[in-house]
């Protein structure tokens, strides 16, 4: 991983990760917003495309900001996923797919990485506020995404 500075922060590798990973959920959910033929889904996932997509872009901005540079971790699951997302898989299939994904995340998750940080004080001040921002959109996005996916599981029983 590229840094320019000598002395890494504690928490480089957990903006790193937040780039990497919401880059590629970005590239990966927007494959199936582009295949669903269902509006309010599609919807629904190109919103939280979009979003994934922008944090990648405000996390790499703020490692520039701190002075280092964003290396993208690869993700060996993002082939999997795009095969599974621009397939003609049925969307309940899918979500079934991406659920089962989420249920498989090794600890400490992203997510308890990122809280752990919010509560750390010797976390720059600014990047604790983005973190508590992140926070916030992570959680409508996944709730927007729980309701989409109850919806298309409802329509199917």
């Amino acid at each position: 991983m590229a840094t320019d500075k000598e002395t890494e922060l504690h928490y480089f590798q957990l903006l790193n990760d937040i780039a990497s990973g919401e880059r590629q959920h970005g590239i990966y959910i927007q494959a199936w917003a582009d295949k669903t033929p269902d509006p309010e889904l599609k919807a629904c996932l190109s919103m939280v495309a979009d979003r994934e997509t922008s944090h990648y872009h405000i996390f790499k901005r703020r490692i520039s900001e701190l002075g280092y540079s964003w290396t993208d971790n690869g993700d060996p699951e993002l082939e999997e996923r795009l095969r599974v997302n621009g397939s003609d898989m049925p969307d309940v299939e899918k979500a079934r797919f991406a659920m089962a994904k989420g249920a498989q995340r090794p600890s400490p998750t992203i997510r308890e990485r990122y809280q752990a940080a919010m509560a750390d004080e010797t976390v720059d001040s600014l990047t604790r506020s983005l973190l508590h921002w992140f926070s916030d959109v992570e959680a409508d996005s996944s709730s927007r995404l729980q309701q989409s996916y109850a919806r298309i599981e409802a329509n199917v029983a």
